[in-house]
């Protein structure tokens, strides 16, 4: 399916932004919250990745198409698992992120 295909380059795409901008933040909190939503980010691709497999292969009854719908429920569990955690973990540091912005233009206003 061509949307599935879309979501997965997209959610790479996002992946790699969130991550480069993960690692360029001097703040701890930030790099915690930017690795969250790369977190989100690699977690739907890979969700969407296992859902792609269920329509990409039709094989008839048959060793292969068990093992590939085994293989599919497993990046689908896996990557919304880690989607749904990811997504916790940054609405849980959202508050903190205001937080340390607000007292890193305090330390900034006083060493300027």
């Amino acid at each position: 399916m061509p949307i599935l295909v879309f979501i997965i380059i997209l959610s790479a795409v996002a992946y790699l932004y969130f991550k480069t901008k993960q690692i360029r933040s001097p703040r701890p909190v930030e790099k915690q919250w930017q690795a969250s939503r790369a977190g989100i980010a690699l977690g739907l691709g890979m969700g969407a990745f296992g859902i792609n497999q269920l329509f990409l292969f039709d094989f008839e009854f048959s060793t292969d198409l068990i093992l590939t719908y085994v293989i599919a429920a497993a990046f689908i569990l896996i990557g919304f698992g880690s989607a749904w955690m990811r997504y916790k973990a940054y609405k849980h540091l959202t508050p903190f992120l205001e937080k340390e912005d607000a007292q890193w233009k305090k330390y900034e206003n006083e060493n300027v």
